[in-house]
């Protein structure tokens, strides 16, 4: 198997790209603070390179501020294969943590 063919069984188990969680589940992301005008389209540029796909056919959501992190969803257009809903999350000082793909049931 290629590494290219190995991308969509990642996917549809649910892969999980992430920066850490602490054994409190205090939420901590790496890297630079994201404006939170910002993050939508962070987690936009970051599921077209993880899904191989057009920038038009993943669509985000705006971003949620709850619990002490921002959240943004979407939804990957996968053609025949579908849709793949994922969301990113980003902590207290808006670094980045994860983006997380959905497992969807029968996959």
């Amino acid at each position: 198997m290629k590494s290219r063919d190995a991308i969509p069984a990642f996917l549809a188990a649910g892969l999980v790209i992430s920066g850490s969680l602490s054994a409190v589940a205090q939420v901590r992301g790496s890297g630079p603070s994201i404006a939170a005008k910002q993050m939508p389209s962070y987690c936009h540029d970051m599921a077209v390179d993880m899904f191989a796909l057009k920038p038009n056919k993943v669509k985000v959501k705006k971003v949620v501020e709850g619990g002490g992190v921002f959240t943004v969803a979407g939804t990957a257009d996968q053609g025949a294969n579908g849709n793949k809903d994922f969301h990113c999350t980003f902590d207290a000082e808006k670094k980045f943590v994860e983006m997380v793909v959905e497992a969807t049931g029968g996959e």
